[in-house]
């Protein structure tokens, strides 16, 4: 096993210990990246700043403009001697690039798979993924990148252009920049899935032909494509954000607290009989939300709550607990078939007091606006909890089965009255009639509230959508898939 001890004479070591001098012994700083390019230029940013080590963690990573970048900065900064581990889903990133074999011959950069099938493509991956498929089916979900062992970035975000506000696609998301108390469990976290069984070698999946692909060719070619990035509208919006320096600097506003990472053992995903449920995350993050006294919050991209979720969340209103959902609408989820499984719980949580809403596609438009022209459409890939007035949870899990049941996710659950409002307003922001659908029952029938420009505007169907998509996810509503989605 890899073991460190986290740097103390580096500049990002100074600037953590300067930005840790306003808390107490076992608290942790935070600092909320409610945006796609504050995201991009903090992970940028700790890669930039690291010189021991880079632990990075994703169930995506898309070789697109965003992941090209983040890749190139992680060869410059194995370059210069930091040790570079990188553990991706094999569902999520499906490598079989000679390109990626290349890369993990350099000597300070290993690449594994987590929980992959032989086959790399094709029809072999197919016959693969289909006789393996009650392994296949659970993935592993986290999002993490540790820079040190000094910096954690954690939360919603997979690695590509869609997360970091770079396409069409805008994904309303939240990261959570951590620092302090918190980071050795994040190590601990790390270690746990890249030293385990099912997190494979790449160069037992690949090999490398040295005679056409080299890490000196990869390498050559980052100059020209930082200059072919050098005009477009992204960098210029990234060249023109404080963050990075302010978080090289030590000089970030960070709240503070304490805080606990939950996290699914990598066993949930490959011996899955085998583990105890009161293991996972989601047993933890239940016992957590039972304690909610008076305000539950939450956005969560997939809301598939069960009958039993279902109960939990209509049991709390009972008990007085303003209970707020904030999911997708059909016209902005990026998956129908998960969403098939929502409408059923929308009048029993509604009758019993739960307020629901759903993303629209011209939410954070004007936001966007002050960075790129054009428009964009949104969509809700968050998974946050406001917990009362002190406690936040800010993650990879939705709720629905397969983030409970089946996948491997990772959350960073926060006593922080700061980032408790700050998250609060951010929800609110959300869920503004501009930016949300407010769904109530009127005459035993749906309804859903916005406005347009200070306008009220009411649909008894769902918004934006046709009715041959309202027939197909109906249709997928009877099929018996919602313990698979």
């Amino acid at each position: 096993m890899i073991t460190s001890m986290p740097p103390s004479n580096t500049p990002l070591a100074q600037a953590v210990q300067s930005a840790l001098s306003g808390c107490r012994a076992g608290q942790s700083g935070f600092y909320l990246l409610h945006d796609g390019l504050s995201a991009f230029v903090a992970r940028v940013a700790l890669i930039d700043a690291a010189e021991v080590s880079l632990d990075v963690q994703y169930y995506i990573f898309h070789d697109d403009t965003s992941g090209r970048i983040l890749l190139s900065k992680l060869i410059e900064a194995a370059d210069r001697g930091v040790r570079v581990r990188l553990l991706v889903d094999d569902l999520g990133t499906q490598i079989n690039d000679p390109w990626a074999a290349a890369l993990d011959t350099h000597k300070n950069i290993s690449i594994r798979i987590f929980n992959p099938v032989s086959g790399r493509s094709g029809i072999q991956r197919i016959f693969q993924q289909t006789i393996h498929f009650g392994r296949i089916n659970h993935r592993m979900h986290n999002k993490l990148l540790v820079a040190d062992d000094l910096v954690l970035i954690t939360g919603g975000r997979n690695i590509g252009d869609e997360y970091f506000s770079n396409t069409d696609m805008d994904f309303q998301d939240t990261d959570i920049l951590s620092l302090g108390a918190v980071l050795p469990d994040a190590t601990k976290s790390f270690n746990n899935y890249w030293n385990s069984p099912a997190s494979v070698p790449l160069d037992r999946l690949l090999t490398a032909d040295k005679d056409l692909y080299s890490i000196e060719m990869l390498r050559s070619n980052i100059p020209a494509f930082f200059a072919e990035q050098r005009e477009t509208g992204f960098a210029k919006a990234l060249l023109k954000s404080s963050l990075s320096q302010a978080l090289q600097s030590g000089h970030v506003p960070l709240s503070y607290g304490t805080a606990e990472l939950l996290y699914d053992p990598p066993e949930k995903a490959y011996q899955h009989e085998k583990v105890d449920p009161n293991q996972y995350l989601g047993f933890q993050l239940r016992q957590t939300l039972a304690r909610s006294k008076s305000r539950l919050h939450i956005s969560s991209a997939y809301f598939v709550p069960g009958k039993d979720g279902a109960a939990f969340l209509c049991g709390l209103t009972d008990a007085g607990v303003d209970v707020h959902i904030l999911t997708n609408s059909l016209s902005t989820t990026d998956i129908a078939i998960v969403h098939s499984g929502y409408p059923r719980y929308r009048k029993t949580l509604l009758r019993s007091g739960v307020k629901l809403s759903e993303l629209r596609a011209e939410a954070g438009q004007k936001k966007r606006i002050r960075w790129f022209k054009g428009k964009s459409r949104a969509s809700l890939h968050a998974k946050t909890f406001v917990i009362d007035h002190d406690r936040t949870v800010i993650g990879s899990v939705n709720l629905d089965s397969r983030s409970i049941i089946q996948n491997t996710e990772i959350a960073l659950l926060i006593c922080s009255d700061e980032i408790n409002q700050q998250l609060e307003e951010l929800f609110n922001q959300w869920i503004d009639p501009e930016s949300a659908w407010e769904v109530s029952i009127i005459n035993k029938k749906l309804i859903w509230r916005a406005e347009n420009n200070g306008k009220p505007i009411a649909q008894y169907t769902d918004p934006k959508t046709s009715a041959w998509l309202r027939f197909k996810v109906w249709i997928m509503s009877w099929l018996p898939i919602e313990a698979h989605i």
